[in-house]
């Protein structure tokens, strides 16, 4: 086996304790810069995983052909009122585009100190017309029953068994379930258990019109708004179009947040390059004397890249532990789940993040190195 070179070693290792040496002996200087790089560092971090779940929020979003009936004028749902026979008239309007029509009790409500989602639906529609999939456990099939998203039980520690108080009464958790709709914050149980949990005075909030496969969404939707006895009291969505608007918002997010990360990586440069730049001024005597005495400027360079390489590889350290203790917390404490937007830690985003901080970061010494061939010892320059 060939043998290492052991002077190069040493040389290797002198760099680096010289680097250390010298942030040692202007500690606090040291010391704020790594914090302010670890700031950025922490940006990035925090864009990174943004744009990671706004990516999984658009996999995830589905279209569908559904309508929906609402009460006019309504921006939450939960404020909706709806009667059986809305559903009735629907269907006699569009008899042969309809397939069926089924009632939603939507509510949003505190739950283990986190506002989510509770709907009840007849249990047949929960894995056909609303497309949910059990992925764990059994479908609700007695009283005090219901099944919560994969995002609901994550955020609230919840598995199959898990009582949840809902509106003063315990359920039992008996599945977990994935919707292909957004990634909600939601909990499912049968109609039938939804009146008697919030009574039948306010009616349910939503109907949900399932069409034929060949229906026109849009023109089954204008036919209904144009009778009085739906346009009066009435509106009516297409579900797709909720979708679609979300998944351009995604879009636009993702697109935003990317620029976002590339500028705050992009800062690393400036403090690098700031941070040696006034370094270079303050010793230019130093290395001044240093190249009048022969000293290789590859050399002098190569202390500059050590440097900048200690101070980004520490910052990049503080600001991924800042990063993930923060993610962390998110993840546990957060309160509002309607969208259920989760922040990951994921090796990729921070390996590439490392390597792009230290490209960043030697760009910032290259635009400062090319002053250490025009200093002298009498004046610092030319």
């Amino acid at each position: 086996m060939e043998k290492s070179n052991p002077t190069t070693l040493t040389k290797l290792s002198d760099v680096f304790r010289f680097v250390i040496k010298d942030l040692i002996s202007d500690g606090w200087r040291s010391l704020l810069t790594i914090i302010s790089l670890a700031v950025v560092v922490v940006g990035y971090l925090l864009l990174a995983s943004l744009a990671q779940a706004f990516v999984i929020l658009t996999r995830q979003a589905q279209v569908t052909n559904n309508l929906l009936i609402v009460s006019t004028n309504t921006i939450d749902p939960m404020d909706s009122s709806l009667g059986d026979a809305v559903l009735q008239t629907a269907m006699e309007i569009t008899p042969d585009q309809i397939q069926h029509a089924f009632p939603i009790i939507f509510r949003h409500l505190t739950i283990d100190g986190r506002i989510m989602q509770v709907r009840a639906v007849p249990l047949e529609e929960m894995p056909t017309a609303l497309a949910l999939t059990l992925i764990q456990g059994y479908w609700p099939d007695g009283p005090r029953q219901v099944v919560v998203s994969e995002g609901a039980a994550q955020q609230a520690s919840w598995k199959i068994g898990s009582i949840v108080n809902i509106y003063g009464t315990n359920f039992l958790v008996t599945g977990l379930v994935r919707s292909t709709e957004n990634a909600f914050g939601s909990l499912w149980m049968t109609y039938t258990e939804g009146q008697h949990l919030f009574g039948t005075a306010h009616g349910f909030q939503v109907g949900c019109l399932v069409l034929v496969s060949t229906a026109n969404p849009e023109s089954v939707r204008l036919k209904l708004l144009a009778d009085p006895r739906i346009s009066a009291d009435y509106s009516v969505y297409l579900e797709n179009v909720f979708t679609n608007d979300y998944n351009q918002s995604n879009t636009n997010l993702l697109i935003l947040s990317g620029l976002m990360v590339l500028v705050s990586l992009l800062a690393i440069t400036f403090g690098i390059y700031n941070a040696t730049s006034l370094s270079l001024t303050e010793r230019s005597f130093e290395i001044g004397t240093l190249r009048v005495i022969g000293f290789p400027l590859s050399k002098l360079r190569g202390f500059l890249f050590a440097r900048a390489l200690v101070l980004t590889l520490a910052a990049y350290s503080l600001g991924w532990v800042v990063s993930f203790i923060f993610i962390n917390h998110q993840r546990t404490q957060a309160s509002v789940d309607l969208i259920f937007l989760t922040l990951r830690l994921t090796a990729y985003s921070s390996f590439i993040g490392l390597g792009l901080a230290v490209i960043f970061a030697f760009l910032g010494v290259w635009l400062t190195s090319g002053r250490l061939a025009g200093l002298n010892p009498l004046n610092g320059s030319k």
